[in-house]
């Protein structure tokens, strides 16, 4: 399997419809600590780049993280966790 592009910070700003570049770093620690939290919850040794799954979980649990960062986020988004699991079956 190919390794899949990874999600930028410019794929993140397109999908929120995001112009400026006030929020950058902000969108930049998300997309870091996205990625991560992903790699922790599935197997922090394994390459997820190669699994189309795995950016569309960091992609979206940083728009959840951005949309959202003025009220209290206790709950993982579904679509995420789904591809989590999924993620863990693929590299089990």
């Amino acid at each position: 399997m190919d390794k899949a592009r990874e999600v930028t910070i410019d794929d993140i700003k397109q999908s929120l419809r995001i112009d400026v570049t006030a929020d950058d770093s902000l969108i930049q620690g998300y997309l870091d600590n996205a990625k991560q939290y992903i790699k922790d919850a599935v197997d922090p040794d394994e390459n997820l780049t190669q699994y189309p799954q795995y950016n569309f979980a960091v992609s979206m649990l940083v728009q959840f993280w951005y949309q959202n960062r003025d009220t209290d986020m206790k709950n993982t988004p579904y679509q995420v966790r789904s591809m989590i699991q999924q993620l863990r079956g693929k590299v089990a």
